[in-house]
């Protein structure tokens, strides 16, 4: 039984809410919205005819008389919350169809569309985040839009024509009167899904293939709305959207003209960052506003304003216009208790998808999953410990050198840069550029014995001939260093250089070059043979980085990135580590618009500290590596950490007062935090949970299903609406029923 309140707007008109709704997930979101201090709560239960009853009409009454389909759809056209409340149906196999089962998320993202402005929903799996966007699909095909496509988009065709057959589902589940396909003789194709009176086509959309394909993946749809779902997995979602932008923002122009919505909707599950996609869309979300529940007691006047761009007199000229928002629940807030958690687990636990645990319940974003080439606690230290460099050397007046400080014994007090030691080999890396303002021309300088980076140069303007010099003011400026070249075309073209020059000693080479020179030099020789033998003794200079060096060097670096996380800090080296991807066919390489050439300069280095024939020909002494200690070091640590703690409840005695206090907090302690170890049932510590989402910090409304009894006091109780004066239309207090 229907059970209407008379609650005034903000500007004192009458508005009605049915606090009698059958659908009871309805009473307890506005139940969770009040407890979190919501101040209009209640909007998503608002009646707009109840002097017609309608809200004691079953829609689904097979005897439904004429007029009352009049009322429902009339109230239905009018108020989306009333279709989405009382009509909606969704099919469950085996069990019929339910109401639409309304939480936080779901309300956000309703809320969202009603008001015309686009949104991301990430909550975890099976909380019913594409049964919502479908519902508000529905409702938009039957009663908001005419003449116009709808596209529809996912990673694969396949999972898209899914999405259509959900949607074509849950139309075919409505009262006949509202089914436009009641009296077709089979449902309607899903390639092909349209509402032929309202004219309404349903596109299905496959991924772009390629960067050049992706802007006209949209061309020629009105974008009035749209569903893109899994859009952080979506191939070259960015093009797609930069093609769409221009549509997009005429759709909401023109939906503003006709009094329509214009909302493009995205659904996904947390992306991972180490593929183009994830990166891609992380700089999205990085500009995206979050969603938050304070915007229910906005009037339209502030939504307005909110989402308008700043006019000249606009006092705040720096406000950005807000036309999406980033909308996040955890499994808390969505009523979902530690036995979901626990059975997700497992199940992630049994099938080895743990990463998939982890992005579609914890709703973590990070590198890759299960095969994750960098671990993503690696990848947080470097970024969060980069060092800005201590000095600048402007080489040629030209490229910045950037040096950072490190442990120096003999420094050179004779030189204006007096900050390497003058004893030490490094090692420079160098790889190689045109200078053509495309791919850069890095210079790594590694301190072999420590592993630290020193010394960075980058640039994409240095040519050869620029390199030849900086080699040659590096080489006086470190007489000891080693440089580690890849033998690449510009690489060829330096080596020919220092194949004239006393500089051939100073590039590492296999001992064959050496045996090579020798000839070369003897002035027996005769020139054809010399020049053959120099042109030989190339391929032994520098590294040749084919697809099994590639491997050795990049497993080197994951190693590296792990054991020796610490010694990884320098700004260009970490940023191209962080914007390194795993491709699908496993290489890894610099994500789309990036670079990997710091990587690659760094790992010339490390490639030939490690795999170097005889370094001593070069004054490398192998046993003065201090790094290879740090693993060992770190473990003593931990150790002596642990042998250290002092156990504070030792000697209470077993039948004491303190004993049971203590047996009483543990044992609490222990339902929350099960494993002694700090590790909880679900393999994770407290503190991570904490890092990831909202699920420590976000506010929860702690209410169940049955205590639902405050809604039966409204009547005769203000209960925090005394703003809104003496609204009485019935009994006492400031409510009546209707």
């Amino acid at each position: 039984m229907s059970n209407i309140v008379r609650i005034d707007d903000y500007r004192g008109r009458p508005r009605y809410y049915d606090f009698g709704t059958k659908n009871k997930s309805f009473l307890l979101t506005a139940k969770e919205l009040k407890e979190l201090g919501i101040k209009n709560w209640y909007f998503m239960l608002e009646v707009r005819r109840p002097d017609l009853k309608v809200q004691d009409i079953d829609p689904y009454n097979p005897n439904i008389s004429a007029e009352d389909i009049g009322k429902i759809l009339g109230e239905c056209k009018q108020n989306p919350w009333f279709f989405f409340r009382e009509v909606l149906r969704v099919p469950v196999r085996g069990a019929g169809t339910l109401p639409l089962y309304l939480h936080r998320a779901g309300c956000a993202a309703i809320w969202c569309w009603l008001n015309s402005i686009d949104f991301e929903l990430v909550q975890p799996r099976q909380t019913y985040k594409t049964t919502v966007i479908t519902g508000i699909m529905a409702y938009a095909l039957l009663f908001e839009y005419r003449n116009c496509d709808i596209p529809y988009m996912h990673t694969k065709e396949s999972r898209c024509t899914d999405n259509v057959g959900i949607l074509r589902d849950y139309v075919m589940a409505l009262p006949k009167y509202m089914n436009p396909w009641a009296k077709d003789k089979k449902p309607p194709g899903l390639q092909s899904l349209k509402y032929d009176a309202h004219k309404v086509n349903i596109a299905v959309l496959s991924a772009a293939k390629s960067e050049v394909d992706a802007p006209d993946k949209t061309r020629g749809y009105s974008l009035f709305t749209w569903f893109a779902d899994e859009c952080e997995f979506i191939p070259f979602m960015k093009a797609v959207l930069d093609g769409a932008n221009p549509t997009i923002v005429q759709a909401r122009i023109t939906a503003r003209e006709m009094g329509i919505r214009a909302c493009m909707m995205y659904a996904s599950t947390p992306g991972d960052l180490e593929t183009n996609e994830g990166k891609e869309w992380q700089a999205i979300l990085d500009n995206m506003p979050v969603f938050k529940e304070e915007f229910y007691d906005y009037t339209p006047e502030q939504i307005a304003h909110m989402k308008s761009v700043p006019k000249p007199d606009d006092p705040d000229q720096d406000r950005v216009a807000v036309t999406m928002l980033y909308i996040e629940f955890n499994h808390v807030q969505l009523r979902k208790d530690g036995q979901y958690l626990r059975e997700q687990y497992t199940e992630a636990l049994k099938k080895g998808t743990l990463g998939e645990y982890r992005r579609g319940v914890l709703l973590q974003r990070f590198r890759g999953g299960e095969g994750a080439f960098f671990r993503q606690e690696d990848l947080d230290f470097i970024q969060n410990n980069i060092r800005e460099p201590d000095y600048d050397i402007f080489l040629m007046n030209k490229y910045h050198l950037y040096v950072y400080k490190h442990n120096i014994k003999v420094p050179d007090l004779n030189s204006s840069t007096p900050y390497f030691d003058m004893t030490i080999p490094y090692f420079i890396g160098i790889d190689c550029a045109t200078g053509k303002d495309g791919d850069n021309t890095a210079i790594c300088i590694l301190n072999p014995y420590t592993l630290e980076v020193v010394g960075e140069l980058l640039s994409p303007l240095m040519g050869g001939l620029d390199l030849m010099r900086v080699v040659t003011m590096l080489a006086k400026m470190l007489p000891k260093a080693l440089f580690c070249i890849e033998s690449n075309m510009t690489g060829v073209d330096i080596i020919d250089f220092v194949q004239e020059s006393q500089l051939e000693n100073r590039f590492y080479h296999d001992p064959r070059a050496t045996e090579i020179t020798k000839n070369v030099t003897n002035p027996n020789t005769p020139t054809e043979i010399k020049m053959k033998q120099r042109a030989h003794a190339k391929r032994y200079y520098g590294t040749t980085v084919g697809d099994k060096v590639r491997r050795m060097m990049f497993n080197i670096l994951r190693e590296t990135t792990h054991e020796y996380r610490h010694l990884i800090n320098t700004k260009f080296l970490v940023k191209d580590i962080c914007n390194l991807v795993q491709q699908k066919n496993g290489k890894m390489a610099a994500a789309s618009g990036e670079h990997d050439d710091m990587v690659m300069a760094y790992l010339h280095t490390l490639y030939i500290l490690k795999y170097g024939f005889d370094l001593g020909r070069f004054g490398v002494d192998k046993n003065l590596c201090s790094y290879s200690k740090a693993p060992e070091i770190m473990h003593d640590y931990v150790q002596s950490v642990i042998e250290d703690r002092v156990d504070n409840t030792a000697g209470l005695l077993t039948d004491s007062y303190e004993a049971q206090l203590l047996s009483d907090i543990t044992s609490q302690l222990r339902d929350e935090y099960s494993n002694p170890g700090g590790y909880d049932d679900y393999g994770y510590k407290h503190n991570q949970y904490q890092q990831y989402g909202q699920l420590q910090q976000a506010p929860v409304a702690h209410a169940t299903a049955a205590n639902l009894s405050f809604f039966r006091e409204v009547n005769n109780v203000a209960n925090g609406f005394d703003t809104y004066g003496n609204n009485g239309i019935g009994g006492g207090g400031f409510f009546g029923l209707y």
